[in-house]
């Protein structure tokens, strides 16, 4: 790159003949006409050397020279004064203001190019120098470790975090050293392949490499790069300590490891507790069946009168006998859900499921349970839902029986069910007249072993609504109520929506 040369005079005639001297060394050129374009032309051109005539108006060249030694940008740029002041006061006061060098007028064209060839090439060296030193400067603070080697991978310079990263001493002892001698086998070929790979002109990706020694233990990340200098291809590698990053992937994956041995393992023992669970429900549901069988046998020949019973007996048995059928339907449904939940099924049909025969079924079967006063049931539509029957009956039953028991003060106890579609899915809904409760415990209700207000009298532990909820969560759904002191309570039930029927 030629140096480029601001030449600042008053006479056209000056600029026209300085530009025939210098034009033919092939220098950037360019003209300022007084003192004060000089100036705004050097903080924009910022050039390698500035001719400057003295005797120019309002600003002459010793104020311009002076003016550009204050400036911090361009402070240091070289000034040839050209005057024809040969005095010694001329030539000191020129040396005071900032002047590198002076030319008189006229001056020949030979001397004229060698002093701005001197100037221009030592200004150029010390440009050159300033920016080696930054650059010497910027290597050693550099936070990265950082080598320079030549086209065979011998190490020509190493900062501080290079060293230390791969064991290196400082100083020149490292010169020459091949780096790849740094590195274990795998890593030393990485190395190479990377040097030979930019050196044709690819960009290789980063890698990962492993310092070599007994000390070892350092993973680095590896990026290389080309660094001309003097006509020589420099390769310059950039490496950053990942070793903890490493060591974190590599723990994570030994976790990630055992978590999954753990996981098989608590399948294998979740698969062996529901084989247990239904081994068990089938048993329970067997012991209880038999003897109910015989109960129900016994309390249908006395409803159908086989065996003569006084009034006051016959009105007791149609209400015992129908707890022989809700309890064989109970005992049906804990063998049916334990089946379900051991094959994964009954949570979502293969078609959509009508509430409403099996609310009427089970309706049915409470009626009399609870004689004095009987309630009355109101069944309104109810939009089908994607859950099977069994567990309808089983959330219904819990429900219906607790509108029954906090309605029984009533004197006349009032059990609606009803449902209605929204976005979120099908929502069905058990309401009654009853004892109610303080709307601020409602989330209570649904706690192990916590009960309605007002149930101290009441038979149980606090577990149905519980259970109800749970199960309601294990299928996709949800139940939450209202209500108020004195003035019943609404329980509502949200299901999954029914699945679409297949062509």
């Amino acid at each position: 790159m030629n140096a480029r040369i601001l030449i600042a005079d008053d006479d056209p005639l000056n600029q026209i003949t300085l530009e025939a001297i210098l034009q033919r060394d092939g220098y950037e050129l360019h003209f300022a006409h007084n003192g004060l374009e000089a100036c705004e032309q050097a903080r924009r051109l910022r050039p390698d050397l500035m001719l400057l005539d003295v005797m120019m108006p309002e600003v002459n060249g010793f104020e311009v020279c002076r003016r550009v030694r204050r400036d911090a940008e361009i402070g240091r740029m070289p000034i040839i004064l050209i005057t024809a002041l040969l005095d010694e006061k001329s030539r000191l006061e020129g040396l005071r203001a900032g002047a590198d060098d002076f030319l008189s007028k006229p001056c020949p064209s030979e001397e004229l190019r060698a002093r701005v060839r001197t100037v221009a090439s030592l200004n150029r060296f010390r440009t050159i120098a300033e920016q080696s030193a930054r650059f010497e400067r910027l290597f050693e603070l550099a936070p990265a470790a950082i080598v320079v080697v030549d086209e065979q991978g011998r190490v020509c310079a190493a900062n501080p975090g290079a060293r230390g990263l791969l064991g290196m001493e400082a100083g020149a002892q490292n010169d020459g050293c091949p780096i790849c001698g740094r590195f274990d086998p795998a890593s030393a070929e990485a190395v190479r392949s990377a040097i030979r790979a930019v050196l044709h002109g690819e960009t290789p990706p980063p890698a990962e490499v492993r310092r070599s020694g007994p000390e070892g233990g350092y993973v680095m990340s590896l990026r290389v790069a080309v660094v001309p200098e003097d006509g020589a291809r420099r390769v310059m590698l950039v490496l950053d300590d990942v070793t903890n990053e490493v060591n974190a992937r590599e723990s994570l994956r030994q976790m990630n490891a055992e978590l999954d041995t753990m996981v098989r393992e608590r399948t294998r023992q979740l698969e062996e507790a529901n084989e247990l669970l239904m081994s068990y429900a089938s048993f329970v549901s067997h012991d209880l069946r038999s003897p109910l069988t015989v109960v129900k046998g016994y309390l249908s020949m006395l409803v159908e009168g086989v065996v003569p019973l006084p009034p006051e007996a016959a009105q007791l048995v149609t209400p015992a006998y129908n707890a022989t059928l809700v309890m064989q339907d109970l005992v049906q449904n804990i063998l049916q859900l334990a089946k379900d939940a051991h094959e994964g099924q009954g949570a979502e049909p293969d078609r959509p499921v009508d509430p409403q025969p099996v609310i009427v079924r089970l309706t049915g079967h409470l009626r009399g349970l609870h004689p004095q006063p009987e309630p009355e049931f109101v069944i309104g539509p109810l939009p089908p839902v994607g859950v099977s029957a069994v567990l309808i009956e089983r959330v219904f039953y819990n429900l219906l029986t607790n509108a029954m028991k906090y309605s029984a003060s009533v004197a006349q106890p009032k059990i609606e069910i009803g449902g209605r579609i929204t976005p979120e899915g099908p929502v069905l809904f058990v309401r009654d007249n009853g004892v109610g409760f303080d709307s601020r415990e409602a989330d209570k209700l649904f706690q192990e072993f916590s009960r309605l207000p007002g149930a101290e009298q009441s038979d149980g532990l606090g577990l149905g609504l519980a259970l109800v909820a749970r199960m309601l969560r294990a299928h996709r759904g949800r139940i939450w109520a209202e209500g108020e002191k004195g003035a019943g309570a609404t329980f509502y039930v949200q299901l999954p929506p029914p699945p679409v029927p297949r062509a």
